[in-house]
């Protein structure tokens, strides 16, 4: 199918992302304040957008301190794992030990002591603390060569884990290097948290199919951000390729029904994939095909596509991108983004994916945003988007192996 490019914008997709230059943590005012402003570029598109809330429980940490007592004392700078619990009101005090990457023989010394451990922490590596007897648990983050700002600890949580019986902390790589070097031989540990309940939005806007309306493709990306910082690559500028291609098909309607979302709460554990999956689950059955897009923008780097379906669906996208002459690889496999959530309802799903700097930190900015990047993606998407929604049929079946199926219910398990 022949496609005209030349109505999608990478500089007004750049000018969408620079609107959005601003923390959007899950749940606080900087996320309902991007909600809002979607929402106002939405009706500059003549489309009809629906706002739906759903609550998700977050935590706050109250109170996270590390202090050495033997042979020297001085209190660190760390942050306490979410969703790991809470200390005693005085704390805990054990012998210290770091044991590198947890292997079994340094395990093996771990009863009774708080260990730490080069970080973070996953839920194998939890449960064998636990096993061997390990009464607290530290981790670090950072480099050696961080000044200034880039000195604080990076915040985590534990996943998977119900009632988990032993808390930790983490500290900054050049605090752990004088731990270490010091001899550290005892420390305390205290860590206080809450659970609470938040609220997000998803944002909905559909636009209805020309003759085959019953059949339903979703085109997604989430726009709220880590703490850390303001989230330019992961994922506003996935929000504004999809904004793009809502005023795309605005002005050109399709065969198929499309319904663009743009997703709040996707960085606290994919919560508002999960929300919409609930609310739309009457509809489940007519949703064929899920294009998510999730880091995005940065003109340096490899553009991927990660199918969570059955190989056809890789062979047929593979196909239409050598037709379009875009370099793109592939890999077929479940995805850490809101395409496993239609996945584990069993709608085929991809995301695409734009290799890239500064995920998760403070540069997350939009300095690091091209144009250029920006348009070759939603090009990419809108080439895809353009030929599934106008095909007489969809080549590929609603179907996701059985395999993917069972290892999406372990991921969600563990969320």
């Amino acid at each position: 199918m022949k496609i005209d490019l030349s109505e999608i914008s990478g500089k007004r997709q750049y000018q969408f992302v620079e609107k959005f230059n601003y923390i959007r943590e899950a749940g606080t005012k900087g996320e309902k304040k991007a909600a809002n402003e979607i929402l106002r570029y939405l009706e500059k598109t003549g489309l009809t957008a629906v706002t739906e809330e759903f609550e998700f429980p977050a935590y706050e940490i109250m109170e996270a301190r590390l202090k050495v007592t033997q042979p020297y004392e001085k209190e660190y700078r760390v942050i306490g794992y979410k969703k790991c619990g809470n200390t005693p009101e005085s704390g805990i005090e054990a012998p210290f030990l770091y044991i590198e990457n947890g292997d079994e023989i340094s395990l093996s010394y771990a009863k009774g002591k708080i260990v730490m451990l080069n970080g973070p922490i996953q839920k194998k590596t939890y449960q064998k603390l636990v096993s061997f007897g390990a009464v607290g648990f530290i981790t670090m983050s950072g480099t050696p060569i961080d000044e200034g700002e880039d000195l604080k600890p990076a915040g985590y949580s534990l996943r998977g884990v119900k009632e988990p019986p032993v808390q930790g902390v983490n500290l900054h790589y050049k605090d752990a290097v004088e731990l270490v070097e010091n001899g550290a031989s005892r420390v305390r540990l205290k860590l206080q948290q809450r659970q609470v309940t938040r609220v997000s939005r998803n944002i909905v806007a559909r636009v209805e199919g020309l003759d085959k309306a019953e059949e339903i493709l979703t085109l997604s990306a989430h726009y709220d951000s880590v703490p850390q910082g303001p989230g330019a690559y992961d994922n506003m500028s996935g929000a504004a390729i999809i904004m793009e291609l809502a005023g795309y098909f605005a002005k050109n309607p399709p065969r198929r029904t499309l319904e663009f979302i743009w997703f709040g709460a996707e960085e606290a554990g994919l919560c508002g994939s999960r929300a919409y999956v609930r609310t739309h689950e009457a509809e489940l059955a007519r949703h064929r095909f899920n294009m998510n897009v999730d880091l995005a923008g940065q003109l340096i780097g490899g553009t991927v596509i990660g199918v969570t379906g059955e190989a056809k669906v890789c062979q047929m996208l593979s196909y239409l991108m050598h037709e379009a002459g875009m370099g793109v690889s592939f890999k077929n496999d479940i995805w850490g983004s809101d395409s496993n959530t239609f996945a584990w309802k069993g709608i085929p799903a991809m995301t695409l994916n734009r290799d890239g700097f500064g995920m998760h930190t403070r540069y997350d900015t939009v300095e690091l945003i091209s144009s250029c990047s920006l348009k070759r993606s939603a090009d990419i998407l809108l080439y895809i988007a353009k030929n599934l929604s106008q095909a007489e049929v969809i080549s590929f079946e609603k179907k996701v192996p059985e395999e993917m199926k069972q290892r999406l219910e372990l991921y969600y398990e563990e969320i």
